[in-house]
């Protein structure tokens, strides 16, 4: 199947210093970009080179060493997105020993809102795709909490004011003075809010999660279960209620959106998943994101996806990779190779191949 052109598209890249990668510039009108190699060839550096400049953070943990390659004064990360219906934005990420810049020129991004509004977006299929299913509520809340912004830009502010009124009532719950009533009646205010609006999110998203994973025989009755912070059949107020002794023993809040969490289940038990089988379901709780965030008129994002074929069988690689071109967005995709064999990624979208080695691209075509 031949893509059209992208509806936003990095068409231009220049990385700097940047971890193995010295000097890199890639330069594509394609749709979607294979980068393959080797392990420890850069690839997945170049991906983060692209969530660094729409994040302005790593996606690696501290194991992979510093940003910035030994021996060099920075790290400097270009590119130039082209929105189409928009002049060409020229991204820009720097960091050296003072701190981090980074810039968008144009400017187009509203003050105040974080990273949250960056008018560059990527969505990312990596190595931890088992770790948000199975490791501290605190992942899938921020994942969660991510995509209820790009349909509710206003939730950033009331996320803000959220965390301020829990550490006041917090702080008040320690000092043991009998002040945590105070700040209660703000604190459910902003709760129900919050909830709320997560609630509206989850159901887009349940809904079209399950007109996805029909390809998937393994989540044939999987859903995404929202649990909202508090027991099921009681107010907060009476939650609270119930917690009041527990938390004047504890010294903080227990119970409210900031316990809140999401799990896949199978009629009503949480859902097990082999490494393999975690990669699909969180290609689809992020595709089918996608697809709230593209109703709701958000642009495209731009696809990063590390090794998509580890871990899966070809057919179950051919089936996902297959779901990511049907979207309209671009696609950056890495490949364990050492020749010119794009494996699976050569179905279903018009593709461009860079083949990189030590850090610097050595082939394209």
């Amino acid at each position: 199947m031949e893509m059209a052109r992208s509806i936003g598209a990095i068409r231009s890249l220049k990385i700097e210093s940047l971890r193995n990668v010295e000097r890199f510039v890639l330069q594509s009108e394609s749709p979607a970009i294979l980068l393959t190699g080797l392990n420890g060839a850069g690839k997945t550096t170049i991906l983060e080179a692209i969530y660094l400049l729409a994040r302005g953070r790593s996606f690696r943990g501290k194991k992979a060493g510093a940003i910035t390659t030994r021996g060099e004064p920075h790290t400097r990360i270009e590119c130039l997105y082209d929105k189409h219906d928009q002049h060409p934005l020229k991204v820009r990420y720097f960091r050296d020993s003072a701190g981090v810049l980074r810039d968008f020129s144009p400017p187009s991004w509203p003050k105040g809102t974080g990273d949250w509004l960056a008018p560059l977006q990527v969505k990312l299929i990596g190595e931890n795709s088992q770790t948000l299913l199975e490791g501290e509520p605190s992942l899938r809340r921020r994942f969660l909490d991510w995509n209820v912004f790009h349909v509710e830009p206003r939730f950033a502010q009331l996320h803000k004011d959220f965390h301020r009124i829990l550490m006041q009532r917090n702080s008040a719950i320690r000092s043991g003075h009998g002040q945590r009533p105070a700040w209660d009646r703000l604190y459910l205010e902003l709760s129900d809010e919050i909830d709320r609006l997560r609630r509206d999110f989850q159901e887009e998203w349940r809904t079209n999660f399950k007109e996805i994973r029909s390809d998937y025989p393994f989540l044939r009755d999987a859903e995404i279960k929202y649990q909202r912070g508090w027991p099921e059949g009681m107010t907060l107020s009476e939650s609270l209620d119930v917690l009041r002794d527990q938390e004047l023993a504890r010294g903080y809040t227990l119970s409210g959106p900031s316990k809140a969490d999401f799990h896949i289940i199978n009629g009503t038990v949480r859902s097990g998943f082999s490494r393999g089988q975690a990669k699909i379901v969180v290609s689809l709780l992020q595709l089918a994101a996608e697809r709230v965030h593209l109703a709701r008129g958000r642009d495209p994002t731009v696809w990063l996806l590390d090794d998509l074929e580890a871990e899966l069988d070809m057919g179950m690689a051919e089936r996902l990779w297959n779901a990511f071109c049907l979207t309209d967005s671009q696609i950056f995709a890495t490949r364990v190779s050492s020749g010119r064999d794009p494996g699976v990624f050569a179905c279903s979208r018009t593709i461009e191949m860079f083949h990189v080695e030590h850090g610097a691209m050595v082939d394209a075509s």
